[in-house]
């Protein structure tokens, strides 16, 4: 079906993360996927949709890049997914003529320009008693730059890119790697999204929070054959959480005074 198997594989993992982690998690917080309308923002290949709905969802999805909604559409078998690829800073956006009981950003967020509009949009997706899932990395834990997908050995290096000029000055000279990579981590460190920042963003954006689990390792890192570990009270403390923290995962609701 593909050159190599490494798009399969990660549709498994983006699968087993929802079905292992993400799943019982909204469970423990009370919302049933039986029967709920999911939106899935940036939903790669698909195995996070796919859990979702052999877990009962009416589920929909989008994301910015063509090649991985092709793959998505080619792995969700006889599922009835609708997939399309589309992009937040549109006018016009996928499904917007529904509304959804849960819309999930899963590891999309943090690399967003924007995002005060972008959560606005995201408001026209949800249902008035709609739930919004959003989980990333806290830029200043060990990997929130996402340098692990950069080539050279030194790059990966935990907590790397908060060197002073390392990403300004170090990484531009680096030879061999992906430009799209190397641009990416550069832009995350630029927008810097902590948890203490996204928690201002969704405040000033009317939204409160519902549930929120940190990790000291998250569900993402069972690719590397590590378990995850809640982060426990730790995810509280201002600061050394955000060293911490290499996950975390929010469930959002409309504030009462924002509910159409």
């Amino acid at each position: 079906m593909f050159k190599d198997n490494h798009t399969q594989r990660y549709w498994q993992y983006e699968y087993d993360v929802a079905t292992k982690y993400m799943i019982p998690l909204l469970e423990q917080w009370g919302i049933a996927l039986s029967g709920a309308n999911v939106l899935d923002v940036g939903c790669g290949e698909g195995g996070g949709l796919c859990a979702m709905h052999d877990a009962g969802a009416d589920c929909a999805g989008f994301d910015i890049d063509k090649p991985r909604v092709d793959a998505a559409t080619l792995l969700k078998g006889e599922r009835k997914i609708p997939l399309t690829t589309g992009n937040l800073y549109e006018a016009t956006l996928p499904f917007h003529d529904r509304q959804f009981d849960i819309v999930i950003l899963h590891d999309v967020f943090e690399h967003l320009d924007r995002k005060d509009e972008v959560l606005q949009k995201l408001f026209g997706y949800m249902k008035p008693d709609g739930r919004l899932l959003i989980t990333f990395p806290p830029y200043y834990s060990a990997y929130g730059a996402h340098q692990q997908l950069l080539r050279a050995p030194f790059m990966k290096i935990p907590f790397f890119h908060l060197i002073p000029f390392s990403l300004s000055l170090i990484l531009p000279r680096v030879k061999g790697e992906e430009p799209y990579f190397v641009e990416e981590v550069q832009k995350l460190g630029r927008l810097k999204m902590g948890m203490r920042k996204f928690e201002r963003i969704i405040a000033r954006g009317g939204m409160d929070i519902v549930g929120k689990q940190a990790y000291v390792i998250g569900p993402n890192h069972i690719r590397f054959g590590l378990k995850p570990i809640p982060a426990g009270p730790i995810a509280n403390v201002p600061v050394i959480s955000e060293i911490v923290c290499t996950g975390v995962v929010y469930l959002l609701s409309r504030a009462p005074n924002h509910r159409r």
